[in-house]
């Protein structure tokens, strides 16, 4: 389990880094990677003409030997970095959807 945990926390590293390092074509916002323990944040702050810019792009924890996916913002989806990382669909929860919605999909109910 440890080897497996540690693998998982150099993935939802590398993917929030690597999205942190994209510069937003509007604006001038920054990105910023965020990481505690086994919870990881990618926020977006700054301005866009006069309109402040605060969010949160990207919100991932790891729990249970799974990666829970509370909130995902990017455009491409990190659900398919993980994929691509080798994480199982039976390791990755989509949190942001209902419960009982969870179970109309490919992934792990919990």
């Amino acid at each position: 389990m440890d080897d497996k945990l540690e693998k998982y926390r150099e993935i939802a590293l590398s993917i929030i880094h690597e999205y942190a390092s994209y510069k937003p074509s509007q604006g001038n916002i920054d990105l910023q990677a965020i990481s505690d323990r086994d919870f990881y944040l990618l926020i977006s702050f700054g301005w866009n003409g006069d309109r402040r810019v605060h969010s949160t792009i990207l919100h991932l924890r790891i729990e249970q030997g799974k990666f829970w996916i509370e909130r995902d913002e990017t455009e491409e989806g990190v659900t398919q970095d993980l994929l691509d990382r080798g994480v199982s669909k039976e390791d990755i929860v989509l949190a942001f959807y209902h419960p009982e919605h969870r179970k109309m999909t490919d992934f792990a109910i919990a």
